[in-house]
C-alpha cells in the first residue's frame, strides 16, 4: 500500500493492521505533526468520508492500494468546524420546532426522537464552541455577546434551562416541554449560533 501525507510519501509497513480505521489511527497517532489534524482522506484515489459511524472499521486494508492523507493546522480545522456549525444550528432549530409541534399533538414517540436529536446536536455544538475557543486562544466564558452580555452568563442560563427540561420530561409534562423547546431553547440556540459566528469572525487572519 502506498501512503502519502500532504503529497509526501510515507515509508511504513502496515501489514500488521487489519482495516482502514486502524491505519488512520496509526497515522494520526504516529505520523501527523503536532499542531495539525487529519482533514481529508482519499482511498484508492477516491475521496473517503464515513457515511455512518466507524465505517472505516469495516474496510479491509487488503482492498486499499493507495491512501492519500491531507492535514490542516488546529486553527484551520477549528475555523472550518465553526463554519459548519452554523448549518448544524439551523438543523437544530428546525428539529426544535418539529419536536415542539409533535409534543403538542401528543405524538410522544416521534417527539421523543426529535428531543433526543436536539440534545445530541446541542451537546455537539457546545463542545465545538469550547474546543474552538481553546484552539484559537479565546476564553469563551469571558467573550461578550453582541448585546454586551458575557457568554459565561449565557452558558449558565442554558444549563439551568436544560436541567429544567430534563425534569419536565421526566414528569411527562409534554405541553410545558414543548413551550420550553420553542420559546426558550430555540432562541438560546440562535444565540449560540451567533456566538460561534462571532468567534470565527474575530479570529480570522
Amino acid at each position: 500500500m502506498n501512503i502519502t501525507i500532504n503529497e509526501q510519501a510515507l515509508e511504513v509497513n502496515f501489514d500488521h493492521l487489519r482495516n482502514l480505521e486502524e491505519a488512520l489511527v496509526e497515522v494520526a497517532d504516529s505520523y501527523i505533526p503536532e499542531g495539525e489534524q487529519l482533514f481529508q482522506v482519499k482511498v484508492n484515489g477516491d475521496l473517503f468520508s464515513e457515511r455512518y459511524p466507524r465505517e472505516a472499521r469495516y474496510i479491509d486494508l487488503e482492498t486499499v492500494t493507495r491512501l492519500d492523507i491531507h492535514t490542516v493546522t488546529d486553527r484551520e480545522l477549528a475555523l472550518a468546524i465553526l463554519k459548519e456549525a452554523g448549518g448544524q444550528a439551523d438543523v437544530l432549530i428546525q428539529a426544535l420546532e418539529q419536536g415542539a409541534t409533535l409534543f403538542r399533538l401528543a405524538d410522544e414517540n416521534e417527539a421523543n426522537h426529535y428531543y433526543a436529536q436536539v440534545l445530541d446536536t446541542l451537546r455537539w455544538l457546545l463542545q465545538i464552541g469550547e474546543m474552538a475557543g481553546q484552539v484559537l486562544g479565546v476564553n469563551l466564558t469571558r467573550l461578550h455577546q453582541e448585546n454586551g452580555d458575557l457568554v459565561g452568563n449565557y452558558v449558565n442560563d442554558l444549563e439551568e434551562l436544560l436541567n429544567e427540561m430534563v425534569q419536565v420530561h421526566q414528569e411527562s409534562d409534554f405541553i410545558l416541554l414543548a413551550d420550553l423547546m420553542e420559546y426558550e431553547l430555540l432562541p438560546a440556540v440562535a444565540k449560540w449560533k451567533n456566538i460561534l459566528i462571532q468567534l470565527g469572525e474575530m479570529t480570522k487572519v
